[in-house]
């Protein structure tokens, strides 16, 4: 055993350091205190020898790999607000700021910072709310982009990656120029904690719209984020309404948002299946047919009726229509389906 021990010991990196706080913890190492009721003994100085030092070094080094590969294990989840992030821009991505995580990291590269100020990410999604000189993540998220000085994130010119080295493409669903919408994080990511870095290379001048130069630049940001977990519900019962048979084919959830898949088959397809000529104003999704059979809402168990991220269907040539729908939910509890005003409604419970 000691054999081992010192030829483990020994071929130690000689590079290794230990943090101040890490000296001045084995500093003040000390014996174990006396269990109580036993008689008190003289207290004498505790001194640990080479190789105890080294062990502990050993076990320290490790601990700092562990934290760093599986960030899990020294989670900071902001508890105070997101800082510059308003809570008009969270709700549009379904998160506030009792699940999202403070970053407030910053670059500045051709005379421009950006900073990431927040993150969030489970099962279904990863999110991260960035700011440029300051602007980009309050007031009126719809009016962004119309005025000087307000600039975006070159998505052509991005990338994301995680400590394990994989990198994440963009998600699908609700995205703006300074918020966005990756895919969920990739295992083992997903279990330990991802330590993001998101490099972007250029940005783009909104309001100078299409005749907006991309200014080139550098700029690297990290993010700490835990991914909470996402559930695969059980499907409910098919649906027959008169004139349509609903099937649901796949629902998941996390503590934010809910995924719902499902097919219709109808000989009402025929009608959306072939929409009016482009030049129409006739939108096929606006039509009594549409409404009463093709348009989803989900409502909570109080009866109030959820924000919708999006929602669409696919018609293939033939066969049944296949729906789609990511809602914001409020986390656990029991949601009601409905696949259109004239169907049946369906009941869920979230995790």
């Amino acid at each position: 055993m000691t054999d081992e021990l010192e030829l483990r010991l020994g071929n130690l990196s000689s590079s290794a350091a230990l943090r101040p706080a890490d000296e001045n913890a084995i500093r003040h190492l000390e014996a174990w205190p006396p269990p109580v009721g036993r008689p008190a003994v003289q207290r004498r100085a505790f001194q640990i020898s080479a190789a105890a030092a080294a062990v502990l070094v050993a076990i320290l080094l490790a601990n700092v790999v562990a934290a760093y590969f599986a960030p899990r294990y020294e989670r900071a989840v902001a508890d105070s607000g997101v800082g510059p992030v308003s809570q008009r821009f969270l709700a549009a991505f379904g998160v506030n700021d009792g699940n999202v995580t403070t970053v407030n990291d910053s670059a500045t590269s051709s005379g421009h910072t950006v900073a990431l100020a927040a993150g969030y990410a489970d099962g279904l999604r990863t999110v991260l709310f960035l700011t440029i000189d300051g602007r980009g993540l309050t007031g009126d998220p719809k009016g962004f982009g119309m005025n000087p000085g307000d600039y975006g994130l070159d998505l052509n010119a991005l990338t994301l990656s995680d400590q394990f080295g994989r990198t994440y493409g963009f998600g699908t669903g609700v995205m703006g120029p300074n918020e966005l919408l990756f895919e969920p994080l990739g295992w083992p990511a997903s279990s330990v904690g991802a330590r993001l870095t998101v490099h972007i290379a250029a940005l783009d001048p909104l309001w100078l719209r299409d005749s907006a130069v991309p200014i080139q630049g550098d700029w690297t940001l990290h993010a700490t984020l835990i991914s909470e977990p996402a559930h695969t519900l059980a499907v409910p019962a098919p649906v027959h309404a008169d004139q349509a048979t609903y099937r649901f084919t796949e629902i998941s959830a996390s503590e934010t948002e809910m995924v719902v898949r499902w097919t219709v088959d109808s000989a009402l397809n025929d009608q959306l299946r072939n929409p009016p000529a482009p030049d129409s104003k006739t939108d096929p999704m606006a039509s009594p047919v549409s409404q009463k059979y093709f348009t989803p809402r989900v409502y909570d168990q109080a009866g109030a009726q959820l924000q919708m991220e999006m929602w669409g269907f696919t018609w293939p040539k033939t066969g049944p229509a296949e729906g789609e729908m990511t809602v914001f939910i409020k986390g656990p509890g029991r949601y009601r389906i409905e696949l259109g005003s004239a169907v049946e409604s369906r009941w869920v419970v979230v995790p």
